[in-house]
């Protein structure tokens, strides 16, 4: 199982920059929901890489069900 790390920024204006990583997929947005509640408002969410990456293994699997072809 790979490392997670929470890392939060509390910015001198009140703002709290969060950083995930470990997670892949959208299941970083679970890891992360009761904090992100108790802080407040999100504001912006951007995606690194990581959270890309179960989408599209889910869809070469579904590919791979659905079709002859050995990927």
């Amino acid at each position: 199982m790979p490392q997670r790390t929470l890392r939060f920024k509390i910015h001198q204006d009140g703002r709290v920059e969060e950083t995930v990583e470990g997670f892949n997929g959208n299941s970083c947005n679970s890891a992360t929901k009761n904090i992100e509640d108790a802080l407040g408002e999100v504001q912006v969410k951007n995606k690194t890489t990581e959270a890309f990456i179960t989408n599209q293994s889910k869809k070469l699997k579904q590919f791979n069900n659905e079709s002859n072809v050995t990927l």
